[in-house]
């Protein structure tokens, strides 16, 4: 009986210490919630004693542990991504620069879809070969997004965007829907990341930061091929099809520079059944672009 009489209030006195742990628990719970920051979340990533641990990171649309680049390099690679970015916004000068040379479309498809074909080889050889996709990943994984080690490369879906505006479009509208992919793309990315819990969002987790950013630059990019880089180099389109021109044409300049981006922000934006963007967004821009033009033809 003694011992029932000197455990219970030793009972009594567990419980109400749990209760207080429990208590301090859900306060540090909740106070690390409220100081957690709105781009953030908890991801597992490898400590140095080689253990799996959560960690506070950076929001990204991709896992953390998997490209030894992305752990090293967590703002610059993986939530920034500068190097992919970089190399994205360098396809829009590449194709400017192409313009300039006198390169045709023509002649740039057959190099794109040797791009295509080797890439893709490359990603089999790499799903097949643990080896081969470990040097593979430390060589290039700085330029992929960690969603991408299991799955195709966003370079294949890139170069399939290319390749089908330049089979099926006119010369003005395919070097247009590069430049919406290669900077509104990457403006609404960078805006978005930077500036997009400030804003509203919609569809997708959209920004208007993001979008705004995207309308922006494209309503500059279709400026800057309508306005300078066309009217200034008429000997190089001697003889191809163009899709707007202001002789046949009834839409002026401006407004065709703010509906180009409006198609940019948009083409951004939309999700069509979870196929990426690189591929999406030069196709929507296109075949909209190229129907707007049609309808307003004089």
């Amino acid at each position: 009986m003694e011992s029932n009489n000197i455990s219970g209030p030793a009972t009594k006195r567990q419980v109400s210490s749990r209760r207080r742990s429990t208590s301090v628990s859900l306060t540090e719970v909740k106070s690390n919630t409220l100081k957690k920051p709105i781009n953030s979340r908890l991801e597992r990533v490898e400590n140095g004693n080689g253990q799996m641990e959560e960690v506070l990171t950076p929001r990204s649309r991709s896992p953390i542990g998997l490209i030894p680049s992305h752990t090293n390099y967590r703002y610059f690679i993986h939530k920034y991504e500068v190097p992919r970015k970089i190399l994205h916004v360098s396809i829009g000068f590449l194709t400017m620069g192409l313009y300039y040379k006198g390169v045709a479309l023509s002649q740039v498809t057959p190099i794109l879809i040797f791009l295509l074909v080797s890439i893709v080889s490359l990603d089999l050889l790499r799903f097949n070969s643990p080896k081969f996709s470990n040097i593979y990943i430390k060589s290039f994984g700085f330029l992929m997004r960690e969603s991408e080690v299991n799955k195709l490369n966003g370079i294949v879906y890139y170069l399939l965007g290319l390749i089908f505006v330049f089979m099926l479009f006119p010369k003005d509208i395919s070097v247009l829907s590069v430049f919406l992919l290669s900077w509104a793309d990457t403006a609404a990315s960078t805006f978005g990341r930077a500036f997009g819990h400030l804003t509203p969002k919609f569809f997708r987790n959209k920004s208007l930061a993001g979008s705004g950013a995207a309308f922006f630059t494209g309503v500059i990019a279709s400026y800057l091929l309508y306005a300078i880089i066309l009217p200034s180099t008429p000997e190089l389109n001697v003889g191809e099809a163009m899709g707007w021109s202001p002789e046949t044409s009834r839409l002026n300049l401006f407004t065709l520079c703010i509906f180009s981006g409006f198609i940019g922000a948009a083409a951004e934006a939309v999700d069509i059944c979870g196929i990426d963007d690189n591929l999406t967004i030069p196709a929507i821009s296109a075949t909209f672009l190229s129907i707007a033009l049609k309808i307003f033809q004089k």
